[in-house]
C-alpha cells in the first residue's frame, strides 16, 4: 500500500455520518410532534417566541433535507 493512501471508511463510521443517518428520522418525529401540538391549540392563539423560533428552525431543516417544498408566491 502506498504511503499517501488511506483506508476507505464507510459512510456512517464517524459522528457526522451517524448524525446525518438519524437526522431525517429525528426531523420527521419532531414535525409530527409539532403538528400534533398545533392541532390541539386554537386557530387564533398567538405563539410564544420560543415556539416561533422552533418552528422556523424546523422549517429550515426540512427544506435543507428535502422534506418540505418551498411555496411559490402567486399574484
Amino acid at each position: 500500500m502506498k504511503a499517501g493512501m488511506k483506508k476507505a471508511r464507510s459512510r456512517s463510521s464517524g459522528k457526522l455520518g451517524k448524525l446525518m443517518l438519524y437526522a431525517p428520522l429525528a426531523l420527521e418525529l419532531l414535525t409530527l410532534v409539532r403538528r400534533n401540538q398545533k392541532a390541539k391549540r386554537g386557530k387564533y392563539t398567538k405563539l410564544r417566541k420560543r415556539d416561533r423560533a422552533f418552528d422556523f428552525l424546523l422549517g429550515q431543516a426540512e427544506r435543507r433535507l428535502g422534506g418540505k417544498k418551498t411555496a411559490r408566491r402567486r399574484f
